[in-house]
């Protein structure tokens, strides 16, 4: 798999509360087990919740397809361009 940042931009403001009603109204594992496939899985969510109107997130995953398939129905909450990150760059410890 493949290292990506995923820019989740809301398609309007209303989908943007609506997304936070759903998601405060479900477990972290459940979220977790949605976002957690064979060809795509969430590692990290950036959030600034109704302040702005993008979320980042780090995936591993096989190519960016597979993580809208795997976003499925949450995918219609929001656009998602997916950019692969696979060199690091460790500032902290040089």
């Amino acid at each position: 798999m493949n290292k990506y940042i995923a820019t989740h931009t809301f398609k309007s403001e209303a989908l943007r509360t609506q997304y936070y009603e759903v998601a405060s109204s479900m477990a972290p594992a459940d979220i977790k087990a949605m976002v957690t496939g064979d060809k795509a899985v969430c590692l990290k969510n950036w959030t600034n919740g109704e302040k702005s109107m993008k979320a980042y997130c780090q995936w591993e995953a096989d190519n960016p397809e597979a993580i809208i398939e795997q976003l499925g129905d949450m995918n219609n909450f929001f656009h998602t361009v997916s950019e692969e990150m696979n060199d690091e760059i460790d500032f902290t410890s040089m």
